[in-house]
């Protein structure tokens, strides 16, 4: 898995350390303080700007939708957002007569929550609490007094008596702007949100193109690529939410009318809505209900059935349904999409929970694509930002052979054995050998990396029984390793998938000079040889040992398996096969099935006899 389209992954880049980068770090930090800054203190013109481009991306396909019908842009934009701001009238209408028709109701349940609090004083002697309760309100009355005390004589008079001036009869309107006043804010956000989303809809295309333009021809492509998975990921993510929170909306106000709590329509579309929150919204929405059940039934039967629904309900939807519609994830960690919630709720209150999803998902896709926002992508992206060679390594040089062990037997039960030993474990040792090469571990440490490997290949499995290709005649394959350890452990990788085709490869200790590796295939009539050669490094120990085999049992067939190869692989190759190489191959696939086929065009590769 790449961290972003043409960088390799890893620990880290070479650009990276650069001094010269630090100044860029600091204007990027500047500039994200200013926007943070920017964000809060525009909070009052930049939620609904917010809120309108969300209504845009969940209305437009309803627009396109139209358009392929041969309705023309303008009246398919006005039919749309007239059945929208239609039916949210309506539901409007019907919750402020039930929220308002349970505000005049809750009196007559004073009794009953009288009776729930009893319950919950007892509740609270019974556990203990009462003797600290005594004991904090004595303190405090003790505390109080000695207040008293020390006040001078003055501070004792009697308060003066207010005077309240009663309104005449004609002055009802001059309280009138103080009782609108609370209602003026949120009136006017959503009378501008109301008139940008047509706008933003017959206008969609030249907002898209005014984006491109401001961003450059320059990045063209890379700008492209942002804006159509910015928008395809949070319009996903606005129709699927959408459908599984009015389906758990539905069942929500179902459950409440059948289990008996009144104003289930209410609990049901504040249960949906509030679920667009991640993980705590369903909770709140939960609070209210169960509230209620407690203040107008005896009992808490009632609450604890309330409870219940909304737990099984909710298990069932994040379970079952959000696992078949959701293909693919919103693209934001778990942990990141609690830190941008926190954060959105900091900067712009209530409407920054509903809002967080759909902005971090815009923000983490941008950051993808941006080079100077990319730690945002590694921190909050749910994509794995490190290899799975990479975290082996990881874990290995850290001396954690458990969690590295876990690691590869995971990928091994979705991968093929040939896979796991391609893609994870030799890259490791080829990270071991670079590193080494390059004095960033030392000698032991590299031995330790050789050796975990060489346990972690024995873990990965048993071989299968049934051979890959036709009958063969067991024969056997020798090889040698050019250099070292880690070249030794990847012949046992090859003899593993060697197994299953009836072909024996015998490996030849590391460390051998080349004269002993020439008189040990000359004494054996070996007729087929395998040399493993890992870079960094090693390249000319194979050639030598290549040009000793060809000079020295010139019939004898060579299969250089250099893995790992860099750039150059074309002129390693023309280097090994100049210097007496049959084939060279980069994978531990390819070289199996050049060993095979070597095998079956020398059956006389069976010793002969012994040394």
């Amino acid at each position: 898995m790449t961290m972003s389209p043409g960088r390799p992954s890893g620990f880290s880049r070479g650009r990276s350390d650069s001094p010269t980068l630090a100044p860029a770090r600091l204007a990027t930090l500047a500039g994200l303080v200013l926007l943070v800054a920017c964000l809060y203190w525009a909070r009052e013109v930049l939620v609904p700007v917010a809120l309108a481009i969300l209504l845009t991306f969940l209305l437009a396909p309803l627009v396109t939708l139209l358009e392929r019908r041969r309705f023309p842009r303008v009246p398919a934009v006005v039919l749309v957002v007239v059945l929208t701001l239609g039916v949210l009238g309506g539901v409007g209408m019907v919750l402020v007569t039930q929220v308002m028709s349970l505000g005049s109701e809750l009196p007559s349940y004073k009794d009953n929550i009288k009776e729930k609090i009893s319950d919950l004083r007892l509740l609270g002697r019974s556990s203990g609490l009462e003797p600290v309760k005594d004991t904090v309100t004595r303190a405090a009355g003790e505390v109080e007094r000695d207040v008293e005390k020390t006040k001078p004589p003055e501070s004792k008079q009697p308060k003066p008596t207010p005077v309240v001036v009663q309104p005449g009869p004609n002055s009802g309107l001059v309280h009138l702007p103080a009782a609108l006043a609370p209602w003026l804010d949120p009136l006017t956000r959503a009378g501008l949100v109301a008139l940008l989303v047509p706008f933003m809809l017959l206008s969609r295309n030249e907002l898209r193109n005014r984006v491109v333009r401001l961003v450059g021809f320059s990045r063209l492509a890379v700008t492209t690529r942002a804006l159509d998975e910015a928008s395809e990921r949070v319009t996903r993510y606005l129709l699927t939410q959408s459908l599984v929170n009015a389906t758990f909306g539905t069942l929500v106000g179902l459950g409440l009318f059948v289990v008996g709590v009144p104003y289930a329509l209410l609990f049901g579309f504040l249960g949906g809505v509030l679920r667009f929150i991640p993980y705590v919204g369903v909770w709140i929405a939960a609070g209210l209900p169960i509230l209620l059940s407690m203040a107008i039934f005896p009992g808490w039967g009632k609450a604890l059935l309330v409870l219940g629904l909304f737990a099984i309900l909710e298990l069932f939807i994040s379970a079952v349904l959000e696992v078949l519609l959701y293909a693919r994830s919103a693209g934001v960690s778990e942990v990141g999409l609690l830190v941008a919630i926190a954060f959105w709720a900091w900067v712009w209150g209530p409407i920054g929970l509903l809002l967080a999803t759909p902005l971090t998902v815009c923000l983490v896709v941008f950051a993808k694509y941006i080079p100077e926002l990319e730690f945002i992508w590694i921190v909050m992206g749910d994509a794995p930002v490190v290899s799975t060679d990479v975290l082996v390594y990881q874990r290995l040089l850290a001396e954690d052979l458990d969690e590295a062990s876990d690691v590869v037997e995971r990928f091994a039960a979705e991968h093929p054995r040939e896979q796991v030993f391609d893609e994870v474990l030799l890259p490791v040792l080829s990270h071991a050998a670079r590193d080494r090469n390059r004095a960033r571990i030392d000698a032991a440490e590299e031995r330790a990396v050789v050796s975990a490997v060489r346990e972690l290949v024995e873990e990965v499995g048993d071989p299968p029984d049934a051979p890959i290709s036709g009958p063969l005649e067991r024969v056997t394959v020798v090889g040698f390793a050019a250099r070292g350890e880690a070249d030794a452990v990847a012949l046992l990788m090859l003899r593993d998938l060697l197994v299953p085709s009836g072909v024996d490869l015998e490996i030849g200790a590391p460390g051998r000079l080349s004269a002993e590796v020439v008189q040990h295939v000359r004494e054996r009539d070996v007729r087929v040889v395998v040399v493993a050669s890992m870079p960094p490094g090693g390249l000319s120990q194979a050639r030598y040992l290549c040009k000793r085999l060809r000079a020295g049992v010139p019939d004898v067939r060579i299969v250089v398996g250099r893995w790992a190869a860099s750039e150059d692989a074309d002129e390693i190759r023309a280097a090994l096969i100049g210097a007496g190489a049959d084939s060279v191959a980069t994978r531990l696939l390819e070289l199996r099935d050049g060993v095979l086929e070597v095998a079956r065009t020398e059956p006389s590769a069976t010793p002969r006899r012994a040394a």
